[in-house]
């Protein structure tokens, strides 16, 4: 993805050079029209780097859903590092009805300007200490559970698992909308829309 960025720049950054080369040559400009180039260059570039980080992260496909050989119920639960460990585990067991395994992801949550800040060590990170926290948690309690960390898409995040966890229900697990995750909006309605699944979705205090 950096790549991609870097090209685009790349692409993007040469056009302006030859296009001001032109300019110079043939219409000598003065001060202040160079002043008003520079300023749109620097809009295109900074269009330019941010447009495909968004197209590419909110692209998702579903994968075909994981079979098992029995009818046994698994949850697969979809948490926002964000959402309170305690409070994420105690609607997870609250909605453990017949349930005999519970896999649960943490999407690693990252910002608009990700791949432009290189954040990705303390991202990672975080979701992992937020996923090994509740796991524990929920196994001390006597439930089968595993966890894993997703990708920085929720709904990726939740494709990727049904693929190799057979779940037959999917919990979203999300903050108050003031901690939201930017890529959480209408979540719930394209998450049902990814899979056959049942989904449902809870909003879980805010552990920060």
């Amino acid at each position: 993805m950096k790549t991609r960025v870097a090209v685009i720049l790349s692409t993007i950054g040469a056009g302006l050079g030859i296009y001001a080369l032109i300019v110079a040559l043939l219409i000598h400009p003065p001060p202040l029209g160079w002043v008003g180039f520079a300023i749109v260059s620097i809009i295109v570039l900074g269009l330019g780097a941010l447009a495909p980080l968004a197209f590419e992260r909110t692209r998702v496909s579903p994968q075909r859903p994981a079979a098992t050989g029995d009818a046994r119920k698994r949850l697969l639960v979809i948490a926002d590092s964000h959402c309170s460990e305690t409070a994420l585990c105690a609607e997870i067991l609250a909605r453990l009805h017949g349930h005999v395994a519970v896999h649960l992801v943490v999407p690693v949550r990252v910002s608009h300007l990700h791949y432009l800040t290189d954040d990705e060590l303390r991202e990672g990170q975080e979701a992992e200490q937020s996923m090994s926290m509740s796991v524990g948690i929920l196994q001390k309690r006597g439930v089968s559970t595993t966890g894993s960390v997703g990708s920085d898409k929720p709904l990726e995040s939740m494709t990727d698992a049904l693929g190799f966890f057979p779940a037959t229900d999917v919990l979203l697990a999300t903050p108050p909308e003031e901690e939201s995750y930017w890529l959480e909006r209408d979540l719930l309605e394209k998450a049902r829309a990814l899979t056959a699944v049942p989904v449902r979705q809870v909003v879980v205090p805010a552990n920060r």
